[in-house]
């Protein structure tokens, strides 16, 4: 450590020299300005620090229990003329490991604790995220492994609830002014949430991640009275049958305290025998009173139509009744999964005593026919944040199952601590 330091003080002085060589020994002396950067002054770390128990029982499944513990460490180098790079490792592990790391029998995630209820929260290491960037003047060019989040994450999302991260290998060019955004991401990987070392090869199942040509095509435009978007996601899983492929085509709008979204897909998949047509729909009306904002929505999914790469977690309820069929990868408890539509009602309200918010949803499940009631949900979520690094979070789901389903339990208490 002190060669290298006075090595430093060498290099410095040396250049400090001939930047003033020829000047009057008695001249005051000026910093010299280049264009090279200052890298040193341009590393920034970050850190995002997750503990979490969870608790969750899915009849006739046994309970389970884990206490996890996830790390991300980041480093960016570079913000220099609008260049710069990023990478960041994630490790998870668990502390309680009496659950089961994946939906399925395979046992290459651990904990594996067969007949317990699914937890998706391997142990596990792995590069996160490792890219290089360009943003100026509204241009963004990113190429390598990235987070990647489209409108609501109903489609393209990172599953930010799990503790291992979805990423994708893509290369993506977007466009952004006041008014308008664009974005065109090709990636021909995505990291799933089960971890570097869960199974990927064949037969199957394939749990590492999903392989294939994935285009996506984002468009947004900001008028006076709305903001207006429309997408193209065409998706061609080849790693995993029951995915397959899927082209799907929609537009969206917020007018005011409405959002209305449709969306249509054209597919290819074992799980729906071959191609198929589908049609997706979202109708939610919000109201803020006396900082309270109250919510009244409905879901549809007719029968097929798959959202591999969404963030799903975020929809349908936080017990995660639907995960497999919305992501595509069964067709539900016997077969009898017939499409889904989500009506429900939700209430958010900060400012509570202890500057505790207070997030609440009730769930109303059918198939796309209105025929066969699924079952219902209530969700409950308090969020407490201490100062600007330290939140903390109690969430509770509980499905009530009807017909096809099984009832669901789940309960979770989360720190979180970012830098």
């Amino acid at each position: 450590m002190k060669i290298s330091n006075s090595l430093t003080h060498l290099i410095l002085a040396s250049s400090s020299l001939l930047c003033h060589a020829g000047e009057p020994s008695d001249a005051p002396l000026q910093r010299n300005t280049t264009d090279t950067p200052d890298f040193l002054s341009k590393i920034k770390f970050s850190g995002h620090i997750t503990t979490r128990y969870e608790f969750r029982e899915t009849d006739p499944l046994d309970e389970s229990n884990a206490l996890t513990a996830r790390a991300r460490i980041g480093l960016t180098l570079g913000e220099f003329n609008g260049f710069s790079a990023f990478i960041e490792g994630e490790g998870t592990e668990a502390i309680v490991d009496d659950f089961r790391s994946n939906p399925t029998n395979d046992s290459s995630t651990r904990p594996f604790v067969e007949g317990n209820s699914v937890i998706a929260d391997p142990n596990n290491a792995e590069l996160n995220q490792a890219y290089l960037k360009y943003a100026k003047d509204g241009l963004l060019l990113q190429v390598g492994r990235q987070r990647i989040i489209r409108n609501n994450a109903a489609f393209i999302g990172n599953v930010g609830w799990r503790q291992n991260e979805q990423t994708f290998d893509a290369a993506q060019i977007a466009y952004k002014n006041d008014t308008f955004s664009a974005s065109y991401v090709y990636s021909d990987r995505v990291q799933r949430i089960f971890g570097d070392s869960a199974n990927d090869a064949l037969p199957g199942p394939p749990l590492r991640d999903f392989e294939g040509d994935f285009h996506l095509f984002d468009l947004h435009y900001k008028t006076d009275f709305a903001d207006l978007g429309a997408y193209a996601y065409l998706i061609d899983v080849n790693n995993n049958s029951n995915v397959g492929e899927s082209n799907t085509y929609g537009i969206f709008g917020t007018f005011g305290d409405l959002y209305a979204e449709i969306a249509h897909q054209q597919g290819d998949s074992t799980k729906a025998g071959g191609n198929y047509d589908a049609l997706y729909a979202h109708l939610k009306y919000s109201k803020k009173i006396n900082g309270t904002t109250l919510t009244a929505g409905i879901e549809y999914l007719e029968d097929q139509f798959k959202t591999p790469f969404a963030t799903v977690h975020a929809f349908n309820g936080y017990a995660d009744a639907f995960v497999l069929q919305r992501v595509g990868l069964n067709n539900g408890p016997g077969g009898n999964f017939d499409g889904l539509t989500d009506i429900y009602l939700g209430l958010t309200k900060p400012g509570l005593p202890g500057g505790i918010t207070l997030k609440a949803f009730l769930h109303y499940f059918l198939d796309e026919d209105l025929n066969n009631t699924y079952g219902y949900e209530a969700d409950l979520v308090l969020v407490k944040k201490f100062n600007s690094n330290l939140s903390g979070l109690l969430k509770a789901a509980y499905f009530f199952g009807e017909d096809f389903f099984e009832d669901i339990e789940q309960i979770s208490v989360q720190l979180d601590y970012k830098f």
